[in-house]
């Protein structure tokens, strides 16, 4: 049957469409699985029929992010199809923030007609919604997601073309109709188009948990294998892999499966593939890190302790770590150039503890690691003169405040919310009430559809079951709240270091409520707001004055026309909206699984199973800022709670000989723009080069500097651009290309 298609495509018969690897959820992944979309979905088509995709389709995605069109653009593609939300405007020109266009059609109608009456509807439909225009598209054919055109579609259409006067039928594709409509009089629309199946945004926490844990373990995977490759002369046999993993992952990004629509037992064999993406993604990264500490020589005092950090800008922030280390020794750390260090020591991981035999010691220390690389630092069996362990018999002299230079957070002591949260240097108050947890009844199906069921704020009150310092010293204190409503509890823990300027918060959850939803609510006082939440590879700007639920991805800021405000950044989460001036993250939701609203389908013989019942753990962070914040901020924070860093502890050893000496710092690249961020380092598709993945991020056109492998590189990269660059391993050269790499 290939064949067959191939000599259709040949024939002029078969029109080629996509051009990505699946049909995925448009709105929740990260950019970098977009690229690889078009990565993977175009060098496939090239392959297999000498040619790529020029026309993008994803008609039944919940929502389409506002960057797609420069990511379909770079990827080969000036046209677009979709079906959802359907739009008043059928064709236009999509633009994204950089000014990149894609011609778009929106279909108004169905994309699917499997029998007579439907296809006679949909041709019906068609013409009710566009008596504007002159001419328009019209889908015919069986199949959800998948199938063609029947014999019967093909008969219903021909017995239309002879029996219906209003209007001319044309068998023809996408690209004929393009051909034939005047592209310079089309209107020009800009943003998301979103607000479709509300309740995918936030529907099972586990699989968005995952998920997010996969996209980031393999950029990390391509960024150390670049290291690695840098420091030892040639790329891992494991970049070779990358491919594959990808390719489970965005099996899985399908719009369906990531919106949490699916039946259980396939969003059960989704959790463990994704989780073996993490797993081999994991084990990938710990090879490259052991390649370039190997080609070090690690000798000295005491023992190397490397910090690893991907990111494009150098991390500057605290570090915890966990080390076997006989309990009775003592341990002294010291930085990179041979100075020691202050350090706090903590609670282990492992709860079983021997005064005699072995045991593990776990620690916090302010840490600086570059950009894109490691540093090294050294512990010591010798008695330090900076320690500091706190003091259990201090801790709860003052159990209602956490403050420091620069933030000062208070906590109500009838209920343990959050009740105030400084931003010290310029003395803003970003809350105006106690934070509060909100309970919904949420009857809702798996989409988020009402159809007469409830969806209400029950207006309850957890119970404060305990509230007490149970860390404080030097370098960083924590605040422990334990609340419970029923049979539902949770542990928030509240981390402030002597050097952040902001809050921390562990969320250790308990959820035992079906058909409902929580959420957790931070009062900013303002009906209307300005908010930046982070997309696939930029920033939506919305004035929201509305409650309806809106995706984020890492981040959220949310502040006045000023401004200033309360930015958010989580690890796991993907919805909010607003509601009495208060801006809600949604934590949980519990709907029945691929349960939809259609009439009368509640049947007292079945069994319904519910999402998001049990425990997870999930972290945010919150930032009150008196002035505008930059956007390098809102990455670097939601940086700052998805693993922004790793380390090893290594032993004292001389060098493998496969690879070149570094010393106690390195950094693979940056760039001089603060504006500008290295989002990722690959190996190239074709041969042993390195690619470069560039994100501007402040909306300025930008003149700056690219430090790659100790050189130095011009470069000019547009407002909001993702700019893809190829160097040369062996000659330096640099080029620009598209995100197909060509």
């Amino acid at each position: 049957m290939f064949e067959e298609i191939k000599q259709r495509v040949e024939e002029g018969r078969w029109e080629i469409t996509g051009g990505w690897f699946i049909e995925p959820d448009c709105i929740l992944p990260c950019g970098e699985a977009f690229v690889r979309h078009g990565l993977y979905g175009q060098r496939y088509l090239k392959s297999r029929f000498g040619r790529m995709a020029q026309i993008g389709s994803n008609v039944d995605s919940f929502g389409h992010n506002p960057v797609l069109p420069q990511i379909l653009k770079k990827s080969g593609m000036d046209s677009y199809v979709f079906m959802r939300p359907r739009l008043d405007t059928p064709v236009f020109k999509w633009e994204s923030s950089d000014g990149s266009q894609v011609n778009t059609i929106c279909l108004p109608a169905e994309y699917t007609t499997w029998f007579h009456e439907p296809t006679v509807q949909n041709v019906e439909l068609t013409l009710e919604r566009t008596k504007d225009y002159d001419k328009m598209v019209c889908c015919y054919g069986v199949g959800n997601h998948g199938g063609g055109p029947t014999i019967e579609n093909i008969h219903t259409i021909h017995e239309l073309q002879e029996t219906m006067e209003e209007a001319e039928l044309v068998f023809a594709g996408y690209t004929e109709f393009l051909w034939d409509i005047n592209k310079d009089d089309l209107p020009v629309l800009t943003g998301a188009f979103e607000l479709i199946n509300q309740g995918c945004y936030s529907i099972d926490s586990l699989f968005k948990q995952k998920n997010r844990q996969a996209e980031r373990r393999l950029v990390k995977a391509d960024i150390l294998m670049s290291m690695a490759s840098d420091i030892c002369g040639e790329f891992m046999k494991e970049a070779g892999e990358v491919e594959r993993l990808w390719k489970v992952l965005q099996f899985n990004e399908f719009h369906d499966t990531m919106g949490g629509t699916t039946i259980k037992s396939a969003r059960d064999e989704a959790i463990m593939q994704i989780s073996g993406v993490c797993a081999r993604a994991g084990e990938i990264c710990a090879l490259a890190i052991q390649h370039i500490v190997n080609a070090q020589d690690t000798r000295g005092g005491g023992f190397p302790l490397f910090l690893f950090h991907t990111g494009g800008m150098p991390y500057e922030d605290y570090v915890e770590i966990e080390l076997e280390w006989f309990c009775q020794s003592p341990l002294k750390l010291l930085d990179p150039e041979g100075r020691e260090i202050p350090y706090q020591r903590v609670h282990t991981d492992a709860k079983v503890r021997h005064t005699t035999l072995g045991g593990r010691r776990r620690f916090v220390f302010y840490a600086s690691i570059p950009a894109c690389g490691f540093a090294q630092y050294r512990v010591a069996k010798e008695e330090a003169s900076l320690e500091s362990t706190p003091h259990m018999e201090i801790l709860n002299l003052d159990a209602l405040r956490l403050e420091n230079a620069y933030l000062l957070a208070e906590f109500d002591e009838k209920t343990g919310m959050l009740s105030s949260l400084i931003d010290k240097e310029t003395g803003y108050q970003a809350l105006t009430e106690a934070s509060s947890l909100r309970m919904y009844l949420d009857e809702r199906d798996a989409w988020g559809h009402l159809q007469d069921r409830r969806y209400e704020d029950l207006n309850v009150n957890f119970h404060l079951d305990s509230i007490e310092k149970v860390e404080s010293g030097a370098l960083r204190e924590v605040i422990r709240v334990r609340l419970s409503y029923e049979d539902t509890g949770l542990e928030q823990l509240y981390y402030l270091g002597a050097e952040e300027r902001e809050l921390r918060v562990e969320n250790r959850l308990r959820f035992n409520h079906t058909w409902h939803l929580l959420k957790l609510a931070y009062p900013v006082g303002r009906e209307t707001v300005e908010t930046r939440a982070e997309t696939a590879y930029g920033v939506i700007h919305r004035t929201i004055c509305d409650n309806a639920e809106y995706n984020m991805q890492s981040f959220l800021d949310v502040s006045d026309e000023n401004g200033v405000g309360l930015a958010i950044a989580n690890d796991s989460k993907y919805a909010f909206h607003m509601e009495e001036g208060r801006v809600q993250i949604t934590a949980v939701r519990s709907a029945i699984y691929a349960q939809g609203n259609s009439p009368d389908w509640w049947n007292e013989q079945e069994t319904y199973e519910y999402t998001d019942i049990g425990t997870q753990t999930f972290w945010l962070v919150l930032k009150p800022h008196g002035n505008v914040l930059p956007e390098r901020e809102l990455y670097r924070i939601a940086d700052k709670i998805n693993g922004a860093y790793g380390y090893l502890a290594d032993s004292a050893h001389t060098s493998s000989g496969r690879g070149k000496q570094v010393g106690n710092r390195f950094s693979l690249g940056k760039v001089e723009a603060e504006n500008v961020s290295l989002m990722l380092v690959k190996k190239a598709e074709d041969d042993g080069d390195f690619v470069l993945r560039l994100l501007e991020t402040e909306g300025k056109d930008t003149e700056t500097k690219l430090m790659f492998r100790e050189r130095n590189y011009p470069i000019a990269i547009g407002r909001y651009e993702i700019a893809t660059y190829k160097i040369n391993r062996d000659g330096g050269e640099i080029r620009k290309t598209d995100l197909l790499e060509q």
